[in-house]
């Protein structure tokens, strides 16, 4: 088992699945860089511009496909109760798709435990070539003697067959025509459909516009995570 300095801490966050996260927490504190700055965090609910019952839920860190499908059920519950507005459900499903898509991006950039900054402010004079707390500078994560021997073959096919995000098309059309509904109304309440392009769809057979905002909202996200 791979042993780290004692004075470290492990961040205390638990996840969705129950597993606790394996960085380092911040010096001084109880949660690693990141959870420090990603918490589950209380949001309010309302129905027609008006707070429901004084209700709020706890939306998750959409960190893992658990804390992913743990949201999904709880905004199916609430809208089967009547607690959430069908078109803001169907706007915070989509969001979830893209959530969902980009599962692969945080799994491809998982640091070592060593590589996780505890002391941000003395980041600025850790050297090239060496990890953020390491005492010999060689950047080495004790983990790494123990991860087990690939099977021959096995890195090839995992770069032979990349995960990918879902496209638009794809997503748009596995929703079913309730949701489609549900979004456009809601985009539409937000000006981003005009009553005529629903208009155009519906009764004159034009382009459905959901599905050139939902085109427009994954270019926004992938300019978003490229800066």
């Amino acid at each position: 088992m791979a042993s780290y300095p004692v004075d470290v801490r492990r961040c205390k966050h638990v996840k969705t699945n129950g597993t606790q996260c394996r960085s380092p927490a911040l010096k001084g504190k109880e949660l690693c860089f990141y959870h420090e700055k990603n918490r589950p965090a209380p949001a309010e609910l309302y129905m027609d511009g008006e707070r429901y019952c004084d209700s709020q839920i706890m939306v998750p860190v959409f960190e893992d496909a658990h804390s992913i499908q743990t949201m999904i059920q709880l905004v199916v519950s609430l809208m089967l109760s009547r607690r959430i507005e069908r078109k803001d459900a169907g706007l915070v499903l989509y969001g979830l798709q893209i959530a969902s898509g980009n599962l692969k991006m945080p799994a491809a950039e998982k640091a070592k435990p060593t590589q996780v900054v505890v002391e941000p402010e003395k980041a600025s004079g850790t050297p090239l070539g060496m990890t953020p707390w390491s005492a010999t500078g060689e950047g080495h994560d004790p983990e790494e003697e123990e991860e087990e021997p690939k099977e021959e073959g096995e890195e090839s096919e995992k770069q032979d067959s990349p995960r990918r995000p879902p496209t638009v098309e794809e997503c748009y059309a596995a929703m079913c025509a309730e949701e489609r509904c549900a979004m456009r109304e809601g985009f539409t309440k937000y000006g981003n459909i005009t009553p005529n392009e629903t208009t155009d769809f519906l009764y004159k057979r034009g382009p459905d516009p959901l599905l050139a905002v939902m085109q427009g909202q994954r270019e926004a996200e992938a300019c978003r995570s490229r800066k």
